[in-house]
Order: structure tokens, then sequence, then C-alpha cells
């Protein structure tokens, strides 16, 4: 193991990203966070609240008055802003086993650095830029799109004797008038931050673990090339020793995907959930014709963020099915007996796949992704 957290040379972008989101340390002190670090975390959560305060507030007065208000869409961003909390605090408690998980994956020194590394480091560095640029423009676009609906939304007011604030990300009480500059350019601004800051979260951490798996399926891959070529040669002594490299690798493979799973498995619980209940009421909203085209936007942003969790789940459970094949494929019939029960012993313990649960109720991969999907209609069904 390497003792320097700063011999961390896997997802250089995404801890990037984190760390500007101000969820991640900086560089130096990932593995043991000075006090700047909950500091910063504290910030991110006293500025970001407040929005969360004033939209709840704005959700109890419209139910308690009784007002000629649609409140799909504001349940829809109190339910992900909650959720996003939620997946946020706990990341922000594994951020130490993810950072010796991402130590560790960059410590090549037992086995060798697994065939593919930098073309795959590259690619997965790619994908995370694309991710963040595609998360960026849609938050952007979402904003604005909101503002240029602010003159429709001021003839609805006038229409239905209302005073709601128009042309913001999001219906919220505020105790002051904004109509004017600057209060509702300094408002807009703040807002415009705050989902920034939110909104993309569960799709960045969603990745950084498909990161992490595909960083694992490197090794299932250099396990399987290992076991494949172990009995080429007659020697029993050689044999013997390139299985036990074999052994030693499976357990560690076996170790880091328990890691893996205990890292991430509450943030999975957060997107079962959740996204199923956030998307029944963006679903609603789209039905009902109320800002359309935003809710679809807010819509394939949660399920994006599922989906790629989805699929570094599944990735990982069918990399797993594949170590027993490359057990199979070896001379194993050209070898000491010995050998073939040490062999039986890690083929019965490859029979168990891995992958990321979510809590309690489930294992994260393309079947839960239909799950949420199919909850999602449920709860629409319920609210139409």
């Amino acid at each position: 193991m390497v003792s320097n957290e700063c011999e961390i040379k896997v997802s250089r972008v995404t801890r990037k990203i984190l760390l500007y989101s101000l969820i991640w340390p900086k560089e130096g002190e990932e593995i043991n966070p000075g006090k700047w670090y909950y500091i910063r975390i504290f910030t991110f959560l006293s500025f970001t609240s407040l929005w969360c305060i004033a939209i709840c507030m704005h959700f109890i007065i419209v139910l308690k008055d009784k007002i000629n208000w649609d409140v799909t869409e504001e349940t829809a961003i109190i339910i992900a802003i909650y959720g996003t909390y939620y997946m946020v605090l706990a990341y922000v408690r594994n951020q130490k086993k993810a950072a010796r998980i991402l130590r560790d994956l960059s410590n090549f020194e037992k086995f060798g650095v697994p065939p593919g590394f930098e073309e795959e480091e590259r690619r997965l560095k790619n994908y995370i830029i694309v991710v963040f640029i595609h998360a960026f423009i849609t938050i952007t676009f979402y904003n604005f799109y909101k503002l240029s609906q602010k003159n429709a939304c001021e003839r609805f007011n006038e229409e239905h004797d209302l005073h709601e604030n128009c042309g913001l990300l999001s219906p919220v009480w505020i105790p002051f008038k904004v109509d004017h500059f600057p209060q509702f350019q300094l408002v807009f601004l703040y807002l415009f931050t705050c989902c920034h800051l939110l909104m993309k979260l569960p799709l960045i951490v969603s990745y950084n673990a498909l990161e992490m798996v595909h960083h694992i399926i490197l090794r299932i891959n250099h396990l399987k090339i290992m076991l494949t070529t172990c009995f080429d040669e007659p020697d029993y002594h050689i044999c013997r020793r390139k299985l036990r490299q074999c052994i030693l690798y499976h357990i560690e493979i076996l170790e880091f995907a328990t890691r893996v799973d205990d890292c991430f498995s509450n943030c999975m619980f957060a997107h079962l959930t959740l996204t199923g209940a956030i998307c029944a009421c963006l679903e609603k909203q789209i039905v009902s014709g109320i800002s359309t085209f935003g809710a679809i936007l807010h819509f394939i942003g949660w399920i994006l963020a599922l989906f790629i969790g989805c699929l570094g789940g599944q990735h990982f459970i069918n990399a797993s099915d594949t170590i027993p094949e490359s057990i199979w494929a070896s001379k194993w019939y050209n070898v000491d007996v010995r050998l073939r029960r040490d062999l039986i012993l890690m083929m019965m313990r490859s029979q168990r796949d891995l992958n990321i649960t979510a809590g309690p109720f489930g294992v994260v991969s393309y079947a839960l992704f239909v799950s949420v999907l199919k909850m999602s209609y449920s709860i629409l069904c319920v609210l139409t």
C-alpha cells in the first residue's frame, strides 16, 4: 500500500470537479482532510440551505392558503434537494474510504500495471468531461429557460391575482420584492449558483463509483490473462508460484469490491428511494403541461445519474462472471492434482457476483434501473 496520499493517480478530473463543488479535500489532504475541508462542507450546506428554506416556505404557504398554484414542480425540486443532501452527506461521510480506494487503485507494486490502464484512464477522463459539460449546459439552459418565462408568469399573476416571483429557477418565498434591479439579478444569481453546486453532484458521485468499478474491472481482465497462462509451464513449482499470485490478486479484487460497495451503498440507496419519486413528479408536470421543457431537462438529468450508477453496477456483475471462464480456459487438466484442488476453491469463490448494493433493497444493475422507472410510473398513476 502507498502511504503518501499524493500518490493518487486515478480520477483526477472527477476529484477536481468535486473539489470545486466543495465536497472533496485539496490535493495532498485527501486521506486526512484538515479542518478547512469541514469548514467548506459547512459553508456549502449553509449557502445552499437558504434555497431549500425558501422553496419549502413557498410550498407550505401555497398549501396553507390554498393558492391556485400547481406544486408539482416545487415538490420535485424539494425531493431533489433533500435527495442530493442525503447523497452528499453519505459521500462526505465515506470520503476517506473513497480516497483510500483511489490511492490503492493507483498502486501496482504487487501485480504490475493492468494492460490498457492508460487507455482506460484517458477514456474515463474524456467521459467525465463530457458528463460535466452536459450538466453545466443543461443547468445553465434550465435557468435561462425559466428566465424567458418571466413575462408569461407575470401575466398569470395578473389573471389570477397572485404575487409569485417570476423568472427564477424555482418558486420561492422571499420576504421582500425582487421585481427590480438589483434585487432580482442578485436572487437569480444566487439560485443559479446553488443549482450548479447541488444538481450536478448526484451525476458526479455516480460517475465516481463507475470509475472505481472500471479500474477494478481492469484488474479482473489482468487476472484473467494471468489465469489463462498460469499452467503453460510444465514445472510444478512455477505453476504453484503463478497460481499463488493469481489467488492473491483475486483476494485483492474481492477486497476492492467490498470496499467500493461499502463506500457507495448509501448513495445508491438514495437513487433507489428518491429518483422514482422525483421522476414521477416531473412526469406529472410534463403530462399537465406545466413548464414542460424545463421538466424534461430535469427528468433527463436524474435518469442519466441513475443510469450511470446502474451501468457501473452491471459492468461489475458481468466482469465478475467471466473469471470462472478464464479458469476453465487454462490448461488445468495438465497440472498436479494439488493445484487442481486450489483451483476448484478459487472457482467456487468466483461464483459470487461482485456488485454494488442499494442499501438493503437490491443490487445496482439494469434491473434496478427498470424497477425505478416502473416505480415512477406507478407513483404517476397515483398522482393523476
